[in-house]
């Protein structure tokens, strides 16, 4: 049983401790390699894209090169990867939100078209929260593992996340340039304030979780909303790498379109 306990954070964000057990977390290079000799990794019984545009967000403590084996294969299955342009994911939430949502405007600028974001763990909030923000770029947003409302980790993930927040002040203590301009906002309160919105009815969402999560409670990852959910047999780490992931997100990208407006890409 998974035991959860409130904890106090900055900004009122909502995180528990959950209580999860690591040893799932060491098989995920045996996903890897059953990937590797998978038919879905060939492309092989699964729905192929027509060059739309998808953005890979890594999560907490990845970079874009931990997303490469994904954006490789779904170069391969018809779509056009992007990186998410945020570099490591360990700096202030609020900044990592700001830059991918930059990422979002350029890809949509030099497409055309509303881009489809898939984000693992963190990166899965990140990409939430955009889809929030400005949902006439966004067409779908596909979360691997990533808890939706309530951050529900486990001890040592917030242990580190709590030692990079003094490595790495929030900008209202330690102001840093971002662009052409200062970021000095208040660490997490727009992402936070964002995934406490309603997520927006023009804009698909599934949510792709594993009750094997060595890292995130699996309830937290749940949405809502009928329907919007896929279960997997993974650990956290190898959301990126396991067939049936893979699988999940090539029929949740090939789900009917909704259709949104693009004033914003203007």
């Amino acid at each position: 049983m998974t035991e959860l306990r409130q904890i106090e954070t900055d900004c009122e964000v909502p995180v528990r401790v959950a209580q999860n057990s690591l040893w799932p977390e060491l098989f995920w290079i045996g996903e890897w390699a059953q990937l590797r000799t998978s038919l879905v990794y060939e492309g092989l019984g699964i729905p192929h894209g027509s060059g739309e545009p998808v953005i890979v967000v890594p999560g907490f403590l990845g970079s874009d090169q931990h997303t490469a084996e994904m954006r490789g294969w779904l170069d391969r299955i018809g779509y056009s990867p992007h990186e998410s342009g945020i570099g490591h994911n360990i700096d202030c939430p609020d900044i990592s939100l700001e830059r991918l949502e930059e990422t979002v405007a350029s890809v949509v600028e030099r497409s055309g078209r509303a881009t489809r974001i898939v984000g693992h763990s963190l990166g899965g909030m990140l990409a939430r929260s955009v889809a929030v923000r400005r949902p006439s770029l966004v067409r779908q947003v596909i979360t691997l593992g990533s808890p939706l409302r309530v951050i529900s980790a486990h001890p040592l993930v917030l242990w580190v996340a709590r030692l990079l927040r003094d490595v790495t002040p929030a900008p209202d203590r330690s102001p840093r340039r971002h662009g052409d301009h200062m970021h000095d906002g208040t660490c997490a309160c727009e992402l936070m304030d964002s995934l406490a919105r309603p997520f927006p009815e023009v804009v698909d969402r599934t949510s792709v979780y594993s009750r094997r999560d060595g890292i995130v409670d699996w309830q937290a990852c749940v949405d809502a909303a009928p329907g919007q959910n896929v279960e997997v047999s993974t650990s956290h780490l190898g959301m990126l790498v396991n067939k049936n992931v893979y699988r999940a997100v090539a029929e949740a990208l090939a789900a009917p379109e909704v259709v949104a407006p693009m004033e914003e890409a203007a």
